[in-house]
């Protein structure tokens, strides 16, 4: 079981409860009632034995990998296998864990040009993609560097 309690610890349970059931039951003379008891009880001491004792919170430390851009599509990844139990959402989550701190190497071929661009890891996985598909509708390299200036502008924006 456990240790038991000292005599005065008992003591001081005691005085608490009492000092609560007084104060629910009556809560004007409820000081009073328990100076008759207790001679030596103070007014801080009786606040004290009305406040509410429980424990700390614990706090979730933060994950420092949230802050980059494919972490979430892994997460959401994991909770598909997890629900499925298919094996290629494991195995997509792991080559996303592979990169998850690398930038992006963005590339794509435009009339026998290999065009690559790199960003941020941080940036979200899903504005990546749009900015895919948007490069996959171009026709000339004006018009690709002209969409990808453009993103990196508004890179800030969600």
């Amino acid at each position: 079981m456990g240790k038991p309690f000292t005599a005065e610890r008992l003591e001081n349970i005691r005085r608490i409860r009492k000092a609560r059931r007084l104060f629910k039951q009556q809560p004007l003379f409820a000081f009073l009632i328990m100076l008759e008891s207790y001679p030596y009880y103070s007014y801080e001491k009786f606040t004290d034995d009305l406040r509410i004792r429980s424990k700390r919170k614990k706090r979730k430390g933060k994950s420092n990998l949230q802050r980059y851009g494919r972490y979430f599509r892994m997460m959401e990844l994991i909770g598909l296998y997890n629900k499925t139990g298919n094996v290629d959402f494991a195995i997509q989550s792991a080559k996303l864990r592979e990169r998850l701190t690398k930038p992006y190497r963005v590339q794509f071929k435009l009339n026998n040009v290999r065009l690559e661009y790199r960003f941020a890891a941080t940036i979200p996985i899903h504005r990546i993609e749009e900015l895919v598909n948007k490069l996959n509708d171009c026709k000339q390299e004006e018009q690709a560097n002209k969409i990808v200036a453009l993103f990196r502008e508004t890179l800030h924006i969600n």
